[in-house]
């Protein structure tokens, strides 16, 4: 009998140290190292230009047939929208207050602070009304200016390091093994799994798709400028709440939350909703947050990642109250200046 032969037991062990060791490895490749590549600058293409308000153009808010969503629930796991809780929202009284007001040459921004008290518990949320005279005045931030897995800063950085005038947090595309990702133009990832995908176009349309509507290759050849992929959409292209959001009873909840809206052409909303702070905001569900997109004017709204990742930054300063200071994410949404070439 070999005397060096190692028990069972002693065996057992060794196998499972190397099956720790081993899924260890395949969780800090995933989760931990940073895996991504540096964004370029792609050439420069033709834009619509918007008119300001401060141009005295008398802007157009509403919206026409060709920018409405054709949209449909037929293949997705749907909740349907609460119609109770959306008319009881709607029925509070809001106290708004302004916070900031900015007008440069390509933007013109107001940020309101939203208090009011829903079933009892206290809520705020940031409204910013953003109106800008190019889509190239829209523009998204990866962590580290780096496309891909695992990296993360937090908004207020992003913001300082792309010069935002104003930002909020994105759809954090760097969490999801599926995500569709346009950005600034370029197109990164074109699957987005079972997921609602949000569309702004260079002509200043913005849409929502189901993912079995969605077609990367057909939104860049029509001008997708920007895509995101988290959801749910929360209207229906004309103003209207959606019967049924593409989501979870867990991301129905109650939550601190961000958002992204659509008036017209060159008119967008950011919304930050603080919550999970007793006193203070408790926060909004699904059906709480369409509502709310509704009554800020928007035509269609889609639902950015929430939770401690909500945070609104303007002028380098934080807007929002997001819970335990906020944490870091993969991108940002923001509006930047854009140099104006002088005409001869």
């Amino acid at each position: 009998m070999d005397k060096r032969k190692l028990p069972v037991w002693a065996l057992v062990l060794a196998d499972l140290a190397a099956a720790a060791i081993c899924v260890g490895l395949v969780l800090l490749v995933l989760y931990v190292i940073p895996q991504g590549t540096r964004v370029e600058q792609t050439e420069e293409q033709a834009v619509t230009q918007f008119a300001l308000p401060s141009e005295g153009s008398g802007v157009d808010l509403g919206i026409t047939a060709a920018s409405q969503n054709d949209w449909s629930h037929a293949d997705t796991l749907s909740i349907a929208a609460d119609q109770e809780e959306i008319q009881q929202f709607l029925a509070v009284k809001k106290t708004r207050k302004t916070l900031q007001e900015y007008r440069g040459d390509t933007s013109e921004i107001k940020i309101e602070q939203v208090s009011c008290t829903v079933n009892g518990e206290p809520l705020v949320y940031y409204a910013a009304d953003i109106y800008v005279s190019t889509i190239q005045a829209v523009q998204t931030g990866f962590a580290d200016n780096m496309y891909g897995k695992n990296i993360r800063d937090f908004v207020s950085s992003m913001a300082k390091e792309n010069h935002a005038i104003l930002a909020i947090s994105g759809d954090s595309y760097g969490e999801s093994d599926n995500a569709c990702v346009i950005r600034n133009g370029v197109l990164y990832d074109s699957d987005p799994g079972t997921s609602d995908v949000c569309v702004l176009f260079r002509d200043g349309v913005m849409k929502t798709y189901s993912a079995s509507q969605f077609d990367a290759e057909a939104v860049m050849e029509q001008g997708a400028w920007q895509a995101w992929t988290f959801g749910p959409a929360l209207l229906d292209g004309n103003g209207g709440i959606l019967e049924a959001f593409h989501s979870t009873e867990y991301l129905n909840k109650i939550n601190p939350r961000a958002a992204i809206g659509y008036v017209a052409p060159g008119h967008y909303k950011f919304v930050v909703v603080d919550g999970r702070q007793e006193d203070y905001s408790a926060g909004v569900t699904m059906n709480q947050l369409a509502a709310l997109m509704q009554e800020e004017g928007c035509m269609t709204a889609y639902n950015l990642d929430g939770g401690k990742s909500a945070v609104m930054v303007y002028d380098g300063k934080q807007v929002s109250q997001p819970i335990g200071a906020g944490r870091t994410i993969s991108d940002i949404i923001y509006i930047g200046e854009v140099k104006q070439e002088v005409q001869k």
